[in-house]
């Protein structure tokens, strides 16, 4: 868990490192889970993968992306990693936090794609209102080199800025005019995450060290509230066309 003066450092800059949330063992076990669904990248439901890499690349070979590996994988929802950072998104937001999405995105080793620069809250699909935590689980050591974390500190502050798609990029929008100079690199151990809020302007480095990069992305949202329709109706198609992997994933 954080300290009050690590919370009250990631409402003020809007990101926070913490090198030590979870013990190797506790990552080891997500680790295992999710190489087993990277492993079947290919067979999973369409509605669950996505390529973050270039439009003319092999579909899945260069940043693999799946959504809701908790669904595919319910075991994940019941480790440590996943109790805990639960835990951790109330306190920071609040009792009435709840769990609404996680990803999982992979670099291969020499991987040449950065995370373009972004803010979370610009693909948000309704105008309601309420606030988001992302931790960011790596399931290995990473540094610059391996593709850490990277934010531009108080740039929650400012509000949705402009954005711009990416050519040549699997539907990547980019924050306009963000300074480099800015950045803050957020280098972790195994163990470690990297916290930040729906607002915060953030990347991750490209891969270019010999060992493939893999993290999990919890993301809560506080307060519960109605979903919008067009927010339901994704879910609903979602969970439909992954049904009879969810059935597969449980036997």
């Amino acid at each position: 868990m954080i300290t009050e003066q690590q919370r009250r450092s990631l409402l003020t800059d809007g990101y926070l490192g913490v090198p030590d949330l979870f013990t190797p063992g506790e990552i080891a076990e997500v680790a295992q889970r999710l190489d087993g669904l990277f492993d079947r990248f290919a067979d999973l439901p369409a509605a669950s993968v996505l390529d973050l890499g270039a439009t003319d690349g092999e579909f899945g070979a260069e940043v693999p992306e799946i959504l809701y590996p908790s669904s595919l994988s319910p075991q994940l929802r019941r480790t440590a990693v996943f109790r805990r950072g639960r835990a951790l998104a109330r306190r920071v937001l609040g009792a009435g936090t709840w769990f609404r999405f996680d990803h999982s995105i992979r670099k291969p080793p020499g991987c040449g794609y950065e995370t373009v620069w972004h803010q979370d809250r610009v693909h948000k699909r309704s105008g309601l209102p309420e606030r988001r935590l992302n931790i960011w689980i790596p399931t290995t050591p990473v540094g610059p080199a391996d593709g850490c974390m990277r934010y531009v500190p108080r740039s929650h502050r400012n509000g949705v800025l402009p954005h711009e798609p990416v050519p040549g990029r699997r539907g990547a929008l980019r924050t306009v005019g963000v300074a480099e100079s800015d950045a803050v690199d957020v280098p972790l151990p195994v163990g470690g995450a990297a916290l930040h809020l729906f607002e915060t302007v953030h990347s991750a480095h490209p891969n270019s060290g010999p060992s493939t990069r893999t993290a999990w992305i919890l993301q809560f949202t506080h307060p519960r509230t109605v979903l919008p329709t067009a927010t339901l109706l994704h879910r609903a198609v979602y969970f439909g066309q992954t049904r009879a992997w969810r059935g597969k994933a449980t036997r």
